[in-house]
C-alpha cells in the first residue's frame, strides 16, 4: 500500500547518503526561502505590497535562488560585502527588484538594508545599486551610456567639460537617476562603489574651467582713459624715441660723407 511504499522509499534515502546530500543541495535555496516567507508572514508590520512580493519571488526558482544568500547574509548589521553581492544579484531579477523597490517591511534582514543603504526607494541610496537602478530603467540608461562612453575616461582623471556635466546633469534628472546626485558607498572592501563616487561622479559634480587657448600671450592695450590720468606721453615718447635716433646717425653719417 502507499503507506509500505512511502516507508521503503524513505529507508532507501536514508541508505543512499549521495542521494540524500544532492536533494538537501537542490532543495537548499527553496527550503531557506520557504521558511524565511514564514516569518516574514509572521511580521506584524508587513504590508500586503511587500508580502506579495516576496511570495512571487519565492515562487519563482530563480529570484528564490537569488534571494536565499541575501536573507542568509544580511543580518549581521556590519555592511558586510557578502550582502552587498546579494542585493545586487537580487536587484538584476525583475521580481527581485520589485521586492527591493517596496517598503521591505516583510523582509527579515531589512534593518541591515535600511543601514547600508541597499534599498533602491530609500533617500540615500548605494552608489552600486543606484547604477543598476538607472542601468534597469530605459531613459536613464540611455543617458548614462552616452556619458560613461564619452567621459569615463576624462572624469577619471579629474576633469569634467561643459558637455560631460551636461550629459551627468541629463541623466541626474530622470527619475531612476536622482540617486546618483548623493549617492554612498560602505567601509567595508567597497573598491568599485568608491571609484565609481570619487571618481567618476564627484568629477562631475561642476565643469572643469577650460585652460587658455595655446599661443594666446597678446599684451592688453592700454585704457581708452589712461591719458586722462597724466600718463598719455609715456606711448608717445616710446614709439617716437627709435626715430629720433635714426635721425641722428643719418645726420652723423652725412657730415662725415661731406667732409
Amino acid at each position: 500500500n502507499y503507506a509500505t511504499l512511502t516507508s521503503i522509499l524513505f529507508c532507501y534515502l536514508l541508505d543512499s547518503q549521495r542521494s540524500v546530500v544532492m536533494i538537501l543541495l537542490h532543495l537548499h535555496p527553496l527550503f531557506l526561502c520557504g521558511l524565511l516567507y514564514l516569518t516574514a508572514a509572521q511580521e506584524p508590520n508587513a504590508t500586503a505590497e511587500c508580502k506579495s512580493a516576496l511570495e512571487a519571488c519565492e515562487n519563482d526558482l530563480e529570484c528564490s535562488n537569488r534571494l536565499a544568500p541575501l536573507m542568509a547574509a544580511c543580518t549581521t548589521n556590519t555592511c558586510q560585502p557578502q550582502c552587498r553581492n546579494a542585493v545586487l544579484n537580487v536587484y538584476q531579477n525583475k521580481l527581485g527588484r520589485t521586492l527591493l523597490r517596496s517598503d521591505a517591511s516583510c523582509i527579515p534582514g531589512r534593518e541591515e538594508l535600511k543601514q547600508c543603504h541597499f534599498l533602491p526607494a530609500a533617500p540615500l541610496v548605494h552608489c552600486s545599486l543606484a547604477k543598476l537602478a538607472c542601468e534597469a530603467d530605459l531613459q536613464c540608461n540611455s543617458k548614462w551610456g552616452v556619458f560613461i562612453s564619452e567621459c569615463e575616461a576624462e572624469s577619471a582623471r579629474g576633469e569634467c567639460s561643459e558637455r560631460c556635466y551636461g550629459l551627468l546633469a541629463e541623466t541626474v534628472a530622470t527619475p531612476h537617476g536622482q540617486a546618483f546626485e548623493s549617492c554612498t558607498c560602505t567601509e567595508r572592501e567597497d573598491q568599485l562603489c568608491i571609484h565609481l563616487k570619487d571618481n567618476i561622479l564627484d568629477a562631475c559634480n561642476k565643469p572643469t574651467p577650460s585652460p587658455p587657448a595655446p599661443g594666446d600671450n597678446s599684451i592688453t592695450s592700454l585704457p581708452t582713459d589712461f591719458s586722462s590720468h597724466g600718463h598719455g606721453h609715456v606711448s608717445s615718447t616710446t614709439i617716437s624715441s627709435p626715430c629720433l635716433l635714426l635721425c641722428a646717425m643719418f645726420l652723423i653719417q652725412l657730415f662725415y660723407s661731406v667732409f
